[in-house]
């Protein structure tokens, strides 16, 4: 085997590696990188159901590390950061670790991240009663606007593409003992997008 055909299926499974992983963390419409839209409120003569205020605050909090998440996964594959301390902020481990090496994987072949993946809430479930309190996040993720290019010319990657630009994702958001809330892991959904 060649040089250039060893190097090109490293970063070809690299690659491959990075679009899967890139599809459990983000999607959406045309807000900002890493925004989470927000859909006004249904017209309705029936009045909207009441949420249990500790639910509603769960659901708030576990969005906005979610959200956060979004954002700074895409600023440190942007910059292929993998030790960006802002990671930590939003995300825990398993996730955490798994974030950094998918980032360090594009630090080493050279790359970076153009542009951002968005993500679009369809729903979230609570359950504080779980050991420990956990929010489950249902979401469309969106990679129409991202791509993986070389940092040097950001000319892009000989045989990679993201062939799957809407995926769904599942993500699970937990309260740790400090009480922040952290996103904890992803997985692909089922649901549609």
């Amino acid at each position: 085997m060649s040089v250039g055909v060893g190097r090109r299926r490293r970063v070809s499974s690299v690659l491959v590696l990075l679009a899967f992983a890139s599809v459990l963390v983000a999607c959406g419409d045309d807000e900002e990188p890493g925004s989470l839209p927000t859909s006004p409120a249904p017209a309705s003569s029936t009045p909207a159901p009441t949420v249990e205020p500790s639910l509603a605050a769960a659901q708030q909090q576990a969005l906005a590390a979610y959200e956060g998440y979004i954002q700074t996964y895409a600023l440190a594959s942007q910059a292929a950061d993998p030790d960006d301390p802002n990671l930590a902020r939003y995300v825990a481990d398993p996730l955490l670790g798994q974030s950094r090496r998918n980032i360090r994987k594009l630090k080493d072949i050279g790359a970076v991240q153009l542009g951002a993946q968005k993500a679009s809430v369809v729903r979230s479930e609570a359950n504080l009663s779980a050991k420990p309190p956990a929010v489950t996040i249902f979401s469309c993720l969106d990679f129409s606007d991202m791509k993986v290019v070389y940092r040097s010319n950001q000319s892009p990657i000989p045989g990679f593409s993201i062939s799957k630009t809407r995926a769904p994702a599942v993500v699970t958001v937990w309260q740790y003992e400090t009480g922040q809330w952290l996103v904890n892991a992803t997985k692909e959904g089922s649901h549609s997008c």
